[in-house]
């Protein structure tokens, strides 16, 4: 094994978390069927869910600073403390390599910055994985994508919803850029009638056996949707009895608000005998399984949409905000319905649509099915 991972070429791949979320996904989908000639050591700054995947997968850890910019960040102190912080981790990465030469640098997104700092100054090629659309703050939105071209030698799009984003920005940009849509598989079982009808009552107790279950996926953060799915949700349950809300995720670290903040709005509003919090869970697929329809009502371009293809493997009909990654998904009509951007009565009419529907609800599922087997399988990725 040691003299195989020898004569490789190594590929250094920064990640900006040890999540299991979407560029997290994407990611372990790559390295689950990296080419065979290369032999991939993923820098992490900390420990999470992703570390026992990749120590599954034997995979070389090196924890150290990614240099990660987020929201906020871009200040006086972080501007003064980034030498230091780029020397410590290029020091870390050095000292764990042993001399061992690095072939390629792969950036796995836009918000980390030592893989495009160690590149540039030990002139390795360079990898820029666009996971991302900003928008917000402009300023910054509108230098992003130099940057990203000044430091890559090829730029990777996960939508053309984000490629035409960057290129809106920066024409010449395309010369560098490739379109590669995320791939997603499902290798855990369907869960049969009886498995289904208990992790139901597990997750929501006090449901019974006819309510239709509604689940948003993902981070409760500011541009997942969760209030704007609660207003819709509000106008449902004065039309329909048996329905049911189902928030499956947490919040980012440092970021707790968000979650007590909808919490508060649904005691405000007196739903929670409708509304179920259920945190984060690594193995999600039973989720999908348990529960009717998935919306991804995002209030800002998702870059692409992970849940949605997650929900439609798993042959669930799929509402989604009509922007950004999502649209190239969804087929509205067909595979689901795509609402108003920010549009809660548009939204909570689709709904309605799919709740008073079961063969609806089955028959987008199915397509939904096809859809990403053929469009977006691992094998195309």
């Amino acid at each position: 094994m040691g003299q195989q991972k020898i004569n490789k070429k190594n590929v250094l791949i920064i990640n900006q978390s040890a999540e299991l979320y979407g560029s997290d996904k994407a990611l372990l989908e790559l390295l689950e069927n990296f080419p065979a000639n290369f032999n991939p050591i993923v820098v992490l700054h900390e420990k999470g869910p992703l570390t026992e995947k990749l120590n599954d997968l034997n995979i070389e850890i090196i924890e150290t600073s990614v240099i990660k910019v987020k929201r906020g960040i871009l200040n006086i102190k972080f501007l003064l403390y980034l030498p230091f912080e780029v020397y410590k981790s290029f020091r870390n990465i050095r000292n764990q390599l042993s001399g061992r030469k690095i072939s390629l640098i792969h950036s796995n997104a836009t918000s980390v910055f030592i893989g495009a700092f160690y590149s540039f100054f030990f002139r390795i090629p360079h990898i820029w994985h666009v996971h991302e659309i900003i928008e917000e703050p402009k300023r910054i939105a509108r230098i992003y994508p130099s940057i990203i071209n000044f430091f890559s030698k090829k730029i990777i799009f996960n939508s053309k919803a984000t490629e035409n984003h960057f290129i809106s920005i920066l024409p010449k940009i395309k010369k560098k850029g490739v379109l590669i849509h995320n791939g997603q598989k499902r290798e855990f079982p369907y869960l049969n009638a009886s498995e289904i009808i208990n992790l139901r009552a597990k997750i929501c107790p006090s449901i019974e056996h006819d309510t239709i279950i509604i689940a948003l996926i993902g981070r409760i953060s500011r541009l997942k949707g969760q209030k704007l799915l609660l207003k819709a949700f509000k106008g449902l349950v004065e039309n329909f009895n048996n329905v049911h809300l189902l928030y499956v995720g947490s919040t980012p670290k440092g970021q707790e608000f968000y979650l007590e903040n909808l919490n508060h709005k649904i005691t405000t509003l007196n739903l929670n005998q409708k509304i179920t919090i259920f945190p984060f869970t690594e193995n999600i697929w039973p989720i999908y399984d348990s529960v009717d329809i998935v919306v991804v009502p995002s209030t800002e371009p998702e870059s692409f949409g992970l849940v949605a293809t997650e929900a439609m493997l798993s042959k669930k009909p799929v509402i989604a905000s009509n922007l950004g990654g999502l649209k190239e998904i969804v087929n509205n009509n067909e595979t689901g319905f795509l609402f108003e951007n920010k549009n809660d009565f548009d939204l909570q009419r689709k709904i309605e649509l799919l709740v008073q529907d079961n063969e609806l609800r089955k028959k987008m599922g199915e397509k939904g099915h096809i859809r990403v087997k053929e469009h977006f399988s691992s094998e195309k990725y």
